[in-house]
Order: structure tokens, then C-alpha cells, then sequence
């Protein structure tokens, strides 16, 4: 739940923060180097140079306490205005989604005239707990953050709804509000290869897993710099298993400068989602997927049958739970991996108009009570 608007401007007080982080030259060289000197002979560059659109950091403060950063770019003048929020995936953070112009989810909405917004949530590295910090967890997310964000997003707007775009995690947060009976927020969503049911780890995935559990819950374990480290490790074959249709050094780029630290209490409540193979909370009481059942959602749902994250298995049923003649499924085609979806050097030309084109058809429900 979020907090009353005449409080919205308290949150926006908190510490400013910046979507692209600093990283020092002397330390860009030496990753250059070492990538270099593990690829030798490789005529490529370690990581491309990118640069994000000019967003806004506006905050919002949960009930609990927890204040966030929302990051805006407001419509162009004369535009419609539909607000929409995009979300990034695990372990993602909203860089993800504005890496550079050419292949900028943020800058395609832009462009057709919404009014763009990146959620950032408690388990991000930029959120301010309170004195005493809760856990960090996806159910604290989906009763508090979401919702949170939401309000504010529509009062700025003046939007009766919202859109909502998830990348993966980003999905799951909307699958969870829809299940928790916040559809009257939403005017439309988009699912990008969002798992709503899941098949056991594999081995690395289960020792993170594994060291998680034996954390406190409110500790955050540096996945960004170990993303760092096995990105600098890595050869250009590597990134088969994320993106077939990204150059390698622009995946370089996003898995460096786009790779979050993660909460324990979060990975935790995610490795039982694989221990168990349902979507549910922390008690594993309530299913989130079940709870879309018969909702009348407009939310299309988006697989790919090349993702190696999310199997078209594992990604339809969101589209099978709900009421007939709301949702879409589109299947894309063979090779389309996890990360081409979002930042893809032809994703702005061929997927992007689609999600744009599906929230268009929806765009009066954004402004109406019905």
C-alpha cells in the first residue's frame, strides 16, 4: 500500500541517485585488459560505449517505510501521456531497459508519446529502508512497492491506470498485483518471458541458492560485481546462453553496467519458487499464477522458444489463466534469447512496436473509470 499523496513529496527528499553508476577510467582499462588478455587474438572490444536517456529520479514511500527512486522521462508536449511503468528483470537493474537510444525500450515509448517510468523496488541498491529494515522479500514487493509506485505514477500522469511492462521479475511483480487484487490499477501489461512456473536449478543457480539460505534476510550479496567478474572471465561464446541477437560487446556492456546486487531474503523466496515449481508466497500457501484465474486482464504474454531463461512452458500459462478474450500470446520466433527482448539490436525495429501497438489498443482504459 502506498502512503497518502499529501506524503508523496516527503519521499521525493530522499538522497539523489543515479541511473547510470560511475565507474573510475583506471578500472574500465584494467577490465579491458583482462578480457583482452583472456580473448586474445579476438577483434572486438571488451564493452561498447552507451548512454541512457535523461530520466528524473522522482521517489515514492511505502507504508512500511521503504522510500525508492521512480524514474521518469515526462511525455513530450502534445503527446497522449498514457503513463506506463517498465520493470527489469532478475538480478537486472532499470538500465537494462535504456542501455543506449538505438535499442531503448524507454526511448520507443517516448517516442510514441507515453510518459515513461522505471520501477526500482526495496531490493534495489538504491532504496532507503527504514530505521529498522523488514525483509527484503518478493511479497513485500508485491504488497507495498508496486503499489506504491503506481499511485504515484498516476498522480503525476492524472491517470486513472497505468501500463505496466515486465522483463521477467518485472512480470512476476505484475502477475503478483494482479493476484493480489490490484487489476484496477492496470489498464494493460505486457509480459516479456516471465516464468510463471519453474523447473529445478541448475547447478550454479542452486549454490547461490544454497549460500542464500545460510544469510540473513536482509543482507544483500553482491551479484553485480560477480557478474563483473564472470563477464570479464568469459569468451564470446559464452553469451549464447543470454542473447543470440546482441553484439558481443553491447551484451558486455549491459551485463556490466546493467547487473544489480540482490537481496538474500529475495533469492530465497525465488529458489523455492524452483523447489516447488509454482509462483506462490513465502508460506507457499498462495499460488500467484492460480490467482490470475478469470481475470479480466488485458496483459499480453510474450515467449520466446530460443530463451534458455524461460521456456514457453513456463511462460504461457499466465495466458492460459486468464478470462477469455483478454489476454494475447505471442510466440516469437526461433531466435530470440533472454536479453535480445529488451535490448536486442533489432528489437526496437521488430518487438517494440508490437508492445507499444498492444498498450495503444488499451490507451482510453488509462483515462476512464471503467
Amino acid at each position: 500500500m502506498s502512503l497518502p499523496p499529501v506524503q508523496w513529496s516527503e519521499a521525493k527528499t530522499a538522497p539523489e541517485t543515479a541511473l547510470e553508476r560511475y565507474r573510475k577510467p583506471g578500472l574500465e582499462l584494467a577490465l579491458s585488459m583482462l578480457w583482452g588478455a583472456r580473448n586474445e587474438g579476438v577483434r572486438e572490444p571488451f564493452k561498447a560505449q552507451t548512454q541512457a536517456s535523461d530520466l528524473e529520479a522522482t521517489w515514492y514511500k511505502t507504508e512500511d517505510g521503504w522510500s525508492a527512486p521512480l524514474w521518469r522521462l515526462p511525455a513530450k508536449p502534445g503527446a497522449t501521456g498514457e503513463p506506463v511503468i517498465l520493470a527489469s528483470g532478475i538480478g537486472l537493474s532499470p538500465r537494462s531497459l535504456d542501455l543506449d537510444p538505438s535499442r531503448s525500450l524507454v526511448k520507443h515509448l517516448h517516442d510514441e508519446g507515453f510518459d515513461v517510468y522505471l520501477f526500482t523496488h526495496r531490493g534495489s541498491p538504491d532504496a532507503r529502508p527504514p530505521s529498522e529494515s523488514p525483509t527484503v522479500d518478493f511479497d513485500g514487493i508485491i504488497a507495498h512497492d508496486v503499489p506504491a509506485a503506481i499511485a504515484v505514477a498516476r498522480s503525476l500522469s492524472g491517470a486513472q491506470r497505468v501500463h505496466w511492462i515486465g522483463h521477467g521479475l518485472g512480470g512476476q511483480f505484475l502477475v503478483g498485483h494482479i493476484a493480489s487484487d490490484g487489476l484496477n490499477d492496470i489498464a494493460a501489461g505486457v509480459l516479456l518471458s516471465t516464468p510463471v512456473r519453474f523447473e529445478k536449478l541448475k547447478a550454479t543457480p542452486r549454490r547461490i541458492a544454497a549460500v542464500a539460505k545460510l544469510l540473513p534476510e536482509s543482507w544483500r550479496i553482491p551479484t553485480r560485481r560477480i557478474q563483473e567478474v564472470l563477464t570479464v572471465a568469459s569468451r564470446p561464446s559464452d553469451l549464447a546462453s543470454l542473447t543470440l541477437r546482441m553484439e558481443g560487446p553491447m551484451a558486455r556492456a549491459l551485463l556490466t553496467e546493467a547487473a544489480d546486487d540482490m537481496s538474500a531474503g529475495l533469492i530465497q523466496q525465488l529458489a523455492t519458487w524452483h523447489e516447488h515449481g509454482q509462483l506462490t508466497d513465502r508460506s507457499n500457501r498462495f499460488d500467484y499464477l492460480e490467482g490470475l484465474g478469470g481475470r479480466k486482464a488485458h496483459l499480453l504474454v510474450v515467449g520466446s522458444p530460443s530463451d534458455n531463461l524461460c521456456s514457453l512452458t513456463a511462460a504461457k500459462p499466465a495466458f492460459e489463466r486468464l478470462a477469455p478474450g483478454f489476454g494475447e500470446w505471442l510466440e516469437l520466433d526461433e531466435g530470440w534469447g533472454h536479453l535480445d527482448l529488451v535490448a536486442g539490436a533489432d528489437a526496437r525495429r521488430t518487438i517494440f512496436p508490437r508492445l507499444s501497438g498492444w498498450l495503444e489498443q488499451q490507451h482510453k482504459r488509462c483515462w476512464t473509470d471503467r
